[in-house]
């Protein structure tokens, strides 16, 4: 029997959550990891994935030719701030109440992480780990929610959902207003999207001015820095680098504008400029690795916190049906790859499902570090090695009235609103979610709305209310959605 296979049974047998029963690594060896999270990046924006609408990604590239790249990799949101919570917990933030937005405002407290939810980055600290954490937080502003008061050493970034990247007087950058948006956020207008830096134990905050760099240059010379300072025989390293990139406001630096002469949409132009400079980024951390000689023995993982923003016109949605804001393929499942060169295979695609919830009992389980509490998602380290088993029965999703459930190719996607029916799809056949099977397959039908039911009954009410709703378009699909 496969490893895989045992610590599976073994975990049935003695109760334990998916993520506990796991091989162990000795401390001497525990790897680095370094996890890079994109804001509103679809899978069909990089070259990794072949769609032909991809932009140019040759660094994140390099992840994937050094890794395993998952071709069916799924958030737990569509919107940012909840799929963050699911990633940095691997629990269904719906078990703790974390269903919209974390609001961004002194004004309005009491949102996001809730009290008792361990994230990531408190295991890995506790474990001996030096943890960072760079960029977007999205997690609550209070003094309880902030980086530094779970498990982070040091925060570089900034508390809110969005922020400029440069400042829009700049001659260096190119502003360009989006629909839905405009010209939103352009400026930096309250502290919680001011970019600043947070230490462990230090009441204050340092404010810094960041006016003259691209942000997404600023945060990532913040990752080579800390990555530069790692020496030989020093605690390992976690790096949660959460890039704002492409998220809006839409803007772009000179240098990475000037790239993509021929395109001739000026929005379309820089949204592949930004995520230009995401992959130039990239690019300059996994040279730094390299040069520090850590590249082997460290796990590497690109994702996104949920699909592209369609909506805006500056992505695919062809390919993949809907996008952020939506369940539909293009807004829940995301680009997903890891590397460990030392120990994983390289170059491997893999087609089973994976979430979100994976990446945290795989990291605990490759730094032979065991999980304290029940996860849903499961530690991945033996699949990547030629387990075959399958990896979740089921995945699921709600934000109000909207839900989902996948079982396989099979999903069904509905909402609680009066009159409403299910919408069954079967991916395999049909991966543009364009023919409802629930009256030619209605026992698929009733397996999934069972199977969401018996999830549902686990989860608990949103924590606070939605602030706003919002009703966008999505190549052919008007999509309602609150957060």
């Amino acid at each position: 029997m496969k490893f895989g296979k045992m610590a599976a049974l073994a975990a049935t047998v003695l109760g334990l959550s998916p993520g506990v029963a796991s091989g162990q690594e000795s401390k001497s060896t525990r790897p680095n990891v370094i996890m890079i999270v994109a804001d509103d990046l679809g899978a069909t924006d990089l070259s990794s994935y072949g769609y032909p609408s991809a932009i140019p990604t040759p660094n994140i590239d390099r992840i994937a030719a050094r890794g395993v790249k998952f071709t069916r990799g799924y958030s737990t949101a569509s919107v940012c701030s909840p799929s963050r919570a699911g990633l940095l917990t691997g629990q269904y933030q719906q078990r703790f109440g974390f269903e919209y937005l974390a609001p961004s405002s002194p004004r309005q407290p009491d949102g996001g992480l809730q009290p008792g939810q361990t994230l990531v980055s408190e295991k890995l600290k506790g474990a001996g780990y030096r943890t960072v954490a760079i960029g977007k937080w999205h997690l609550g502003i209070t003094p309880d929610r902030l980086p530094t008061a779970r498990g982070f050493d040091e925060f570089f970034g900034f508390l809110g959902g969005e922020t400029s990247y440069m400042d829009p007087a700049s001659p260096d950058v190119v502003n360009q207003a989006a629909p839905y948006v405009g010209e939103r956020s352009f400026r930096r207008e309250a502290e919680s999207t001011q970019i600043g830096r947070w230490r462990a134990g230090v009441a204050e905050q340092e404010w810094i001015r960041n006016e003259g760099q691209y942000l997404t240059d600023a945060l990532t010379d913040e990752a080579v820095g800390h990555i530069r300072r790692q020496k030989p025989g020093d605690p390992p390293l976690f790096m949660y680098l959460a890039h704002l990139a492409p998220h809006s406001p839409f803007q772009a630096s000179r240098k990475y504008y000037d790239r993509f002469p021929r395109e001739k949409d000026p929005l379309k132009r820089t949204y592949a400029a930004m995520v230009s400079a995401l992959d130039d980024g990239v690019g300059r951390v996994m040279s730094a690795l390299e040069k520090a000689g850590l590249s082997e023995n460290t796990i590497v993982v690109f994702t996104s916190d949920n699909g592209a923003a369609t909506y805006f016109g500056v992505s695919d949605c062809t390919r993949l049906s809907g996008g952020k804001l939506s369940y539909n393929e293009g807004g829940a499942r995301v680009p997903y790859i890891v590397s460990w060169p030392a120990q994983w295979p390289r170059g491997r695609q893999e087609s089973r499902n994976v979430s979100h919830l994976d990446l945290y009992p795989t990291i605990l389980a490759a730094a032979g570090i065991p999980a304290d509490k029940a996860l849903d998602g499961f530690d991945l380290t033996p699949r990547m090695n030629g387990d075959d088993t399958p990896i979740h029965e089921a995945l699921f999703w709600r934000t109000g009235p909207e839900f989902a459930a996948l079982m396989g190719d099979w999903k069904l996607m509905s909402n609680t609103r009066p009159n409403s029916f299910p919408w069954t799809f079967d991916l395999k056949r049909d991966p543009l979610e364009t023919r409802n099977l629930m009256f030619e397959a209605p026992d698929r039908t009733r397996e999934l709305q069972a199977r969401y039911k018996a999830w549902q009954s686990e989860m608990k009410p949103p924590a606070w209310a939605p602030t706003s709703g919002f009703q966008v378009f999505h190549c052919g699909r008007v999509v309602f959605h609150d957060q």
